[in-house]
């Protein structure tokens, strides 16, 4: 007997909700740039700065601890019973671990503004997070407002409400759909691409001169002929940097970086740096170093302002939809799921034992807490707080004494 149960097992769509799902489909594949080049996923990913922001953003994502937790007064703790808890940290599905699954899930995000997993319940508890490929989800919005999804897969096309729907938006301009930034950011993605492709052309064969060959006399057509394929079995293609033999006087003159190939050079930085605005990730995570930022100086500073301009926004998003998608009515009065980011935020050794230090002696910390944070085992005694003498009332005093 299957434990869980068919995901298509509902009735089946229209030929309008197929046509839609094409449609949409080949919407997404974000168009041909003014540079003439076709920009969709496969195009974009070819671009290093492309590939190493998503790569940056999506693993930053997967590799942070993801817990639900139970609020209890004014504390809170772990919700390790939850039936979520172990879907979201650990296994969200039979094939994938919870990294592979929230990294694909931000691949998704950072190249169409959305991510779509269908939820198996059991007996109403969430026991899968089934991803789907964005080319197979379409999204409409009912007269009541409410969300219908119809989902292509396997070669049958289903419908479903926006309960058995975990979907994760970026920046929206209808509240239905997130805007897709490869789609939006073709012109420069389109314009890396051709720049690119325009080096690999120019590069092929040697086709930019070194330099240029004189001879004091003038060479007959056949000298001409024979001369250059002489020049170019002896210099082009894989032959680059070969020995030629020059004779009868002639000459070779280098030649240094035209104009136009400084400004091409010039282009492919701007792209990189262009590229790597759209995704919000500084220029020294994608390997860029020749400039600097203005998120301040040094590493602690740098991952810091990543971590608050560029991580914090995703996160929320991520932990938001839980709320609204995974939990119900009654779980969000004391249930909500949270990142956990203070180990990108940690900065050095001798940085945070001052801190402690600092928390400790002004009643703000305890020892234990501290411990807890470095990963240590508490200590017997760790967990009362201190208080400074100048802070002491007379009770306070008498006790210590």
């Amino acid at each position: 007997m299957k434990i869980f149960k068919n995901p298509f097992s509902k009735k089946s769509a229209t030929a309008d909700d197929l046509e839609r799902v094409v449609r949409e489909a080949i919407g997404s594949l974000g168009g041909i740039s003014a540079s003439g080049v076709q920009v969709g996923d496969t195009i974009a990913l070819r671009v290093a700065a492309v590939y190493a922001c998503i790569k940056v953003l999506a693993e930053s994502v997967a590799q942070l601890p993801l817990h639900v937790y139970v609020q209890d007064g004014e504390s809170k703790k772990r919700a390790v019973d939850h039936p979520l808890y172990d879907v979201l940290a650990n296994r969200p599905n039979s094939w994938q671990t919870s990294f592979e699954f929230r990294e694909l899930m931000m691949a998704y995000l950072c190249l169409r503004g959305n991510a779509c997993a269908w939820i198996n319940r059991v007996n109403g508890e969430i026991r899968e997070l089934v991803p789907i490929h964005p080319d197979n989800v379409s999204v409409s919005q009912n007269d009541d407002f409410s969300l219908e999804y119809t989902v292509n897969f396997k070669n049958k096309t289903e419908v479903y409400s926006q309960e058995d729907m975990f979907h994760i938006r970026g920046m929206t301009l209808n509240g239905v759909l997130g805007l897709s930034p490869i789609s939006y950011a073709r012109e420069s993605i389109g314009l890396a691409v051709a720049t690119e492709a325009h080096g690999s052309r120019l590069f092929k064969n040697g086709a930019r001169p070194g330099g240029i060959l004189s001879h004091p006399a003038k060479l007959s057509p056949e000298a001409a002929t024979r001369l250059k394929a002489s020049w170019q079995n002896a210099t082009g293609g894989e032959n680059q940097h070969g020995t030629a033999i020059l004779e009868e006087g002639m000459k070779w003159n280098p030649m240094g970086l035209s104009n136009e190939d400084s400004q091409f050079l010039e282009t492919r930085k701007f792209q990189v740096e262009e590229i790597a605005r759209i995704f919000r990730v500084p220029l020294h995570m994608i390997q860029s170093t020749e400039k600097s930022t203005s998120w301040g100086s040094g590493i602690e500073s740098l991952t810091l302002g990543f971590v608050k301009f560029s991580l914090l926004p995703w996160l929320k998003r991520w932990e938001q939809a839980i709320s609204r998608d995974l939990l119900t009515k009654a779980e969000r009065k004391k249930y909500y799921a949270e990142y956990l980011v203070e180990g990108m935020e940690r900065a050095s050794v001798e940085t945070r034992y001052k801190s402690y230090g600092m928390a400790i002696q002004n009643g703000i910390m305890n020892p234990n807490e501290a411990r807890r944070r470095e990963n240590m085992d508490p200590r017997a005694g760790g967990d009362e707080f201190w208080k400074p003498s100048n802070m002491m009332g007379d009770k306070d005093e008498q006790e210590q004494t």
